[in-house]
């Protein structure tokens, strides 16, 4: 690897080890410290930051502003409409600070569909903002699996080949399963971002950010 993220969740995501408000500036310490021991990589700073039940992302822009990279995601369901989780993944993807949206389905597991929205609508939006969606190589998601990633790909989606790894040891599987599903949906490198160099890597985020 030549870059890599550390991508913490949010405060009030389900999952363990979640990020408070004050951790951010803690971890970040702790990320600087990191790229001093091990110079020969690039280590970027993000999270993934929940996308609340209004549309909010779980951390005010003055904290996201901090990250070099922020993700964006439903955890909760919270009993809405695929209507109404279309319009919480559109303000997500609207906001000028987010570049990435995780496992977009939530699927938990394979073969289990997940949530229950318009996908394709999903996919245009992607394309129309410029938002990259995750393939999740984790067993918990296996999301995007690989029909619905050639389908993105085909509507002009850039992704990105994700680990979901919460320990070290999950890293080498989770990419491995990652990369097999972006192959067996005819994936190319040029449609998946963190294929790029860290030139280019770099470059894209800044675009990004002046959206």
């Amino acid at each position: 690897y030549e870059y890599l993220a550390i991508t913490d969740h949010s405060t009030h995501s389900a999952a363990s080890r979640n990020l408070s408000h004050d951790d951010v500036e803690r971890q970040g310490d702790e990320i600087a410290a990191m790229r001093e021991r091990y110079p020969q990589k690039v280590i970027f700073h993000g999270a993934e930051v929940d996308i609340l039940p209004n549309g909010q992302l779980d951390f005010p822009d003055r904290l996201l502003c901090r990250f070099d990279i922020v993700l964006a995601l439903l955890h909760d369901r919270a009993s809405h409409s695929p209507r109404e989780l279309f319009r919480r993944y559109e303000a997500a993807m609207r906001h000028p600070l987010v570049t990435i949206v995780t496992h977009p389905m939530n699927r938990p597991g394979p073969g289990r569909p997940g949530y229950d929205f318009d996908v394709d609508r999903l996919f245009e939006l992607a394309a129309e903002t410029g938002t990259v969606l995750e393939i999740d190589g984790a067993p918990s998601h296996l999301d995007l699996e690989a029909a619905l990633a050639r389908r993105a790909v085909e509507a002009g989606v850039l992704l990105s080949i994700d680990s979901d790894a919460h320990r070290t040891e999950m890293l080498e599987r989770n990419m491995a399963l990652g990369l097999l599903m972006a192959r067996r949906g005819w994936v190319e490198k040029r449609s998946v971002v963190n294929a790029r160099s860290l030139t280019e890597l770099k470059d894209f985020f800044a675009e990004r950010r002046l959206r």
